[in-house]
């Protein structure tokens, strides 16, 4: 039996892949506590070539859970917040991006949060609408909540081992209560970040690594993303969808997207929603409808790593109207808002890029940004040069084909 940071990935061992993300940072000081296998933690962390990180090895006699793996380090420390790794993580994003993101949070509890392979046994954590972070610790209700988990990977600050103290674990306990207080802050990764806590898990970060995925999707260099309008295109356009119960995907559509997953592709949905300005849906039935459709994708194996929409629409005249949402506005297609803010968050190479839809306003969005545009789901009537399909699988496959060349 070895620890889990001692499993070899990629002709690396787990810790010094984890070693190797800290010191993208500005953090000197590494902490390492270990349970009953310290000793062979010991050994693996002096067959590390040296670097600039100082680490010292904790030893706890009986494993009392990750907070108290915090307080242990705070015991030993004059520091006043901690990046906490699991030791069965295996992660390559902008680490210091997430880092300051926290710091002007003002937050005392921080998670990078992505869709998970397995949400029925993840922690899902999703900032709404309002702003307001929703937990549901794994083995809960997770209704309506989109298909956003704990990548096990934290910020604590010291203050919240004081205001939590009856926590155990932070993510089933922590994130659950700081969330109560809204002071839980999620960092949304399109990079790389596995549990490799299970063989079948270990097997699939073997195989990411082999075949170039973990190295794709975990660059620091800006990549290439398929952007994915949703209506027409995810699901079909008629009759409109206003409640999550109506929504579903097109046939084919999962198995597509879990195709590209599988090549460490980002795809990223960017989608106009006038209803909620016209009245005929609320934000939350929004978030609904979007928990339905990661629900159907998770079905098929499948996840959009981030979810874009615009609630405006700028004519007045319609019965329940929001007047606030009745504006011109950047975001709305054929606008860049969506996708230059996608582009801040996740690091993206626009130009190389490929944005699918079936209208001119998904065609307007392409020029603008100087992506790629497939044309979906309807004759092949817009004016310029550009891909066009029957069908979303095919025009799918288009771009995965060209980005994974």
């Amino acid at each position: 039996m070895v620890p889990k940071v001692a499993q070899e990935i990629g002709g690396k061992s787990l810790l010094e892949w984890q070693l190797e993300l800290i010191r993208s940072t500005d953090i000197e000081q590494v902490f390492i506590v270990t349970g009953h296998l310290g000793s062979e933690v010991k050994d693996l962390l002096e067959s590390i070539p040296a670097t600039n990180l100082k680490v010292k090895i904790i030893h706890e006699e009986l494993p009392q859970g990750t907070v108290n793996a915090v307080k242990e380090v705070l015991q030993e420390s004059d520091f006043d917040s901690f990046i906490v790794l699991l030791g069965d993580v295996l992660a390559c994003l902008p680490l210091q991006g997430f880092i300051d993101s926290f710091v002007s949070s003002k937050k005392s509890v921080g998670v990078v949060v992505h869709p998970s392979t397995h949400p029925q046994d993840s922690d899902l954590v999703f900032q709404n609408h309002a702003g307001v972070v929703v937990v549901s610790p794994k083995g809960g209700s997770s209704l309506g909540i989109p298909n956003m988990a704990s990548a096990g990977l934290f910020i604590v600050r010291d203050s919240a081992l004081e205001n939590y103290f009856q926590a155990r674990d932070i993510g089933s306990d922590l994130l659950a209560l700081a969330a109560g207080r809204n002071d839980l802050f999620a960092y949304i990764s399109s990079h790389y970040l596995k549990d490799t806590g299970t063989p079948d898990r270990l097997a699939q970060a073997r195989a990411d690594a082999a075949a170039g995925v973990f190295e794709r999707r975990g660059t620091s260099t800006p990549r290439p993303v398929i952007f994915l309008d949703r209506d027409g295109v995810l699901n079909p356009v008629q009759p409109e969808i206003y409640r999550a119960a109506d929504y579903h995907l097109i046939q084919g559509v999962a198995e597509v997207i879990s195709e590209v997953n599988s090549t460490g592709i980002p795809v990223i949905v960017v989608t106009n929603q006038p209803g909620i300005a016209k009245g005929q849906m609320t934000f939350q039935t929004h978030e609904e409808i979007r928990a339905q459709l990661d629900r159907q994708l998770a079905s098929g194996g499948a996840f959009v790593d981030d979810y874009y929409y615009c609630p405006h629409h700028p004519d007045s005249g319609f019965e329940g109207e929001v007047a606030s949402l009745k504006i011109s506005c950047e975001c709305r297609k054929p606008g860049s808002g969506m996708a230059l803010a996608a582009a801040s968050r996740h690091g993206i190479d626009l130009e190389n890029s490929f944005v699918i839809g079936d209208t001119a306003r998904d065609q307007g969005l392409a020029e603008i940004i100087n992506a790629n545009f497939v044309h979906v789901l309807g004759a092949c009537d817009l004016p310029g040069e550009h891909a066009c399909f029957g069908d979303t699988a095919s025009a799918i496959r288009h771009a995965m084909r060209e980005l994974a060349c």
